[in-house]
């Protein structure tokens, strides 16, 4: 543990550094370094004081690192794989809700129990909503299923832990007759919105609002009617390679209204390039601003509830196109699989779950055509 003392020469003070060791959590060497001391006597004292602490914590700082010291890490990881918008909302429920409470706490020591109390007290804390806490518990799980694969705890406390049930919300979704009515009404309108290919891509393929705003021309197979969604567009306006998730890199067969919906919209971008030229910044996207950069997500559902509201159509989400999609999809008795892969869902159980309240109507449909063509 050599070190070594130096004299400023801009400040007159000594400075010194030595090598603290290896870090167990990150596995890099640690340089120790202090400055700024009145003389070399003073620097050379305060390098022994400190090596000495060194010395005495060296084979105890797997035993004595905190919760917080290990997350400081882990979060450097999750940086490089979260999305930016993603990873600060995790950071921001670490620092102010999961550091407080649990981030004193020992590492290896962490038991269920404390996790379980640590989930209950968010639970009768009526500031957090039983999303917010499944989140918040899926930050600190992730974290401790990585301290097992990186050998710092032997069992992960956090499994088995009692969360609070999630009250399903309520789906709105227009109804085919609603959806046709949309679309007839919107062609009626003198300007309508450059964002209305987006609307009409979201009730014929179900894609998320991302995945629409991230869509490139490149994406669309004209000859076989195939929209390949390969990237999205975040809620800050950047765009990100890859989806959601796995099972949402996916391909959408298209019908032929929406092929030729597109096409024209096709014309309308090809125009505004010829007209700007040079200054037009060419990302490929499908939907973008007239100079050709993305569409900021906030002003492209602003859109949508303008022209909701011009038609004079119960007000939705945006999102809730997609669930309109799924829903109409169900009701024609499409296979739910096929309607799992169209939505991108990560298995066919989400899509269950998601559009339950479809499946009783089903039910029903199912049991007169049993009773149709089995005779008794």
């Amino acid at each position: 543990m050599n070190g070594s003392i130096t004299q400023n020469k801009k400040t007159g003070q000594w400075d010194f550094v030595f090598n603290g060791g290896i870090d167990p959590l990150t596995g890099k060497r640690k340089q120790i370094r202090r400055r700024g001391f009145e003389s070399k006597r003073d620097a050379n004292d305060e390098m022994t004081r400190v090596k000495a602490e060194v010395l005495e914590n060296e084979f105890l700082d797997l035993t004595k690192m905190t919760y917080g010291k290990y997350m400081e890490e882990w979060f450097q990881e999750r940086k490089s794989r979260l999305q930016k918008s993603t990873f600060e909302i995790h950071s921001i429920f670490y620092r102010n809700v999961i550091k407080p409470r649990i981030g004193h706490l020992k590492l290896q020591q962490i038991a269920p129990i404390q996790i379980q109390k640590f989930v209950n007290d968010l639970v009768n804390d009526t500031s957090y909503s039983e999303h917010t806490v499944h989140l918040i518990f899926r930050i600190v799980s992730a974290s401790l299923k990585k301290a097992k694969v990186l050998k710092l705890i032997k069992d992960n406390p956090s499994t088995g832990i009692t969360l609070p049930k999630i009250k399903r919300k309520e789906i709105n979704v227009w109804s085919v007759k609603q959806v046709n009515f949309f679309i007839g009404e919107a062609k009626k309108i003198k300007r309508l919105t450059r964002c209305h290919i987006g609307f009409l891509m979201s009730i014929f393929t179900g894609m998320r609002q991302g995945e629409i705003l991230g869509l490139r021309w490149k994406d669309i197979d004209f000859e076989t009617q195939t929209i390949f969604v390969r990237q999205t567009l975040t809620q800050n306006a950047e765009i990100k390679a890859g989806a959601k998730n796995e099972a949402s890199i996916r391909s959408i067969h298209i019908p032929s209204k929406l092929m030729e919906e597109l096409r024209t919209h096709r014309k309308q971008i090809l125009k505004e390039k010829l007209l700007l030229g040079s200054s037009y910044r060419d990302l490929d996207l499908v939907i973008c601003t007239k100079s050709g950069k993305p569409m900021i997500p906030r002003n492209f559902r602003k859109e949508f509830y303008n022209l909701t509201e011009k038609i004079t159509l119960p007000k939705i989400r945006f999102h809730d196109l997609r669930h309109t999609h799924a829903t109409i999809l169900i009701q024609q008795n499409v296979n739910v699989k096929l309607i799992s892969e169209r939505l991108g869902h990560s298995d066919i159980e989400t899509t269950l779950n998601t559009y339950s309240h479809v499946l009783p109507d089903m039910q029903k449909s199912v049991s007169d055509k049993l009773d149709k063509i089995i005779g008794m």
